[in-house]
């Protein structure tokens, strides 16, 4: 643990002696407020006139502002999260220091989750700035602190997600910029079928003459791709959670997700003993 909470601690603090650490909160900053002003205003639009909207009553404040705000803002990460995860040891390959972290009398996973602490450090400070926010809807709305909380927890979760990932990423590229760009495109991959999984039917339309055993096992498979595609995208389960609506299952797809790309990220590392 004392060798983890070091390893932390000098990754997070590296943020903040380059420009990197700087870029991205202020990056963060910026297009987060952006999105929350324009969101806040279009909201109070809306409820001010809802008919000159499209809506036939006052619009539902967690439903049409908080939660895609609060997706949105964990989205972001997507865009930005390339910046930090990079350098967590991609960068540590590229300035070759990497085999002498790896001589170290430390232990890979404590490594790999001393890396993993400095990002989550980095989104913490992140999500500090969607706390501003949502202390000024706080002051102006009249909505349950729970609900706030358990929305910062829903755009908290889409961000570990995305980071463990960018960790994976880093562990297996050679340069930085490699592991940038090969984690935007993952990440921008998860976030199109986000976007098209509701246009995609739910059922498949199999041709009258195939052979009943055939129909049933291409209905099968479509329904299981289908399900996947779904269910995968990481900002399907943030979507009820960003409401203050809490299921165990949406908890558990981000602990899930994170915990496997914090796993591989480990057996990459460990791989260089059979490289050897």
């Amino acid at each position: 643990m004392r060798n983890t909470w070091a390893i932390c601690k000098r990754e997070f603090a590296a943020f903040f002696l380059t420009p990197t650490g700087y870029v991205v909160v202020g990056t963060y900053a910026l297009i987060s407020g952006l999105g929350f002003t324009a969101s806040f205003i279009m909201h109070c639009r809306r409820t001010q006139a809802p008919g000159l909207h499209g809506f036939t009553g006052v619009p539902d404040f967690e439903e049409m502002f908080l939660s895609p705000y609060l997706v949105f803002c964990g989205l972001l990460v997507m865009f930005i999260g390339p910046l930090v995860t990079m350098r967590l040891l991609a960068g540590e390959r590229e300035r070759g220091t990497m085999e002498l972290l790896l001589t170290h009398p430390v232990r890979d996973r404590e490594i790999v989750f001393g890396k993993y602490g400095a990002a989550l450090g980095m989104l913490l400070v992140l999500m500090g700035v969607v706390g501003i926010h949502l202390l000024v809807v706080a002051h102006f709305v009249d909505v349950e602190p729970a609900v706030l909380a358990f929305g910062l927890l829903a755009a908290f979760l889409m961000g570990a997600a995305f980071m463990s990932m960018g960790l994976f990423i880093s562990a297996m590229a050679r340069s930085q910029a490699t592991a940038g760009t090969l984690t935007f495109g993952l990440w921008f991959v998860f976030y199109i079928l986000g976007t098209f999984a509701e246009r995609i039917p739910g059922q498949i339309s199999v041709p009258e003459q195939w052979p009943a055993m055939a129909r049933e096992a291409a209905s099968l498979v479509y329904a299981f791709l289908h399900g996947l595609v779904v269910e995968l995208p990481l900002d399907a389960h943030a979507q009820d959670m960003a409401q203050g609506i809490v299921e165990p299952a949406d908890i558990a797809y981000y602990v899930l997700f994170s915990g496997v790309f914090v796993f591989l990220t480990f057996r990459a590392l460990e791989s260089r003993k059979w490289r050897a």
